[in-house]
């Protein structure tokens, strides 16, 4: 499903207008997640896809600071998701979570082994001492390179094809148990 194509009866989907953005919590459904965090996953995907598609060299600006700001909808579901699952969990959220856990691991995986996204992070990681970066900058890049590295995006496909496995497993798991 596409922005344009969004469900409008989805309160998830659209403007908060609520005091402070607050989520319209008075609105929201278990039903209304599933869809909302696949689409939000969908979209998180196309803006890393834009980022590691540039035909730009890698800068700061273009790959770390469009990374940072990208998936705003994503996170936005997701804390508003895991907080009520939280605060005020119900069966039918709990199956939300269950049915969830591995889509959401997957994004994950996809975000951190997405290979044009890593390339344009490597290589500014390889380059650092000389882009003049405030040590702000160079934080974030190398904390952004370290989540990387350490989430596969540096292991060979196969070895990359069972850590996704087993993290989708992990989180289905988890959630199972809790």
């Amino acid at each position: 499903m596409t922005a344009q194509a969004m469900d409008t009866r989805n309160p998830l989907l659209q403007p908060w207008v609520t005091p402070y953005a607050l989520p319209p919590f008075a609105a929201l459904r278990p039903e209304h997640f599933a869809p909302a965090l696949r689409e939000a996953m969908h979209q998180h995907r196309g803006e890393l896809d834009a980022i590691a598609n540039q035909a730009e060299p890698a800068t700061f600006d273009n790959t770390l600071v469009r990374l940072d700001a990208s998936g705003r909808l994503l996170a936005r579901l997701e804390a508003t998701f895991h907080n009520l699952c939280a605060s005020e969990t119900s069966p039918a959220l709990q199956q939300v979570q269950r049915e969830m856990a591995g889509p959401m691991a997957a994004h994950s995986n996809a975000v951190y082994m997405h290979a044009g996204l890593f390339a344009r992070i490597d290589a500014l990681h390889s380059e650092s001492s000389r882009l003049g970066l405030t040590a702000e900058q160079l934080r974030m890049l190398e904390q952004t390179h370290h989540d990387f590295v350490r989430a596969g995006a540096r292991l060979a496909p196969a070895a990359q094809h069972r850590y996704a496995a087993l993290m989708e497993r992990l989180a289905a798991l988890t959630t199972q148990f809790g």
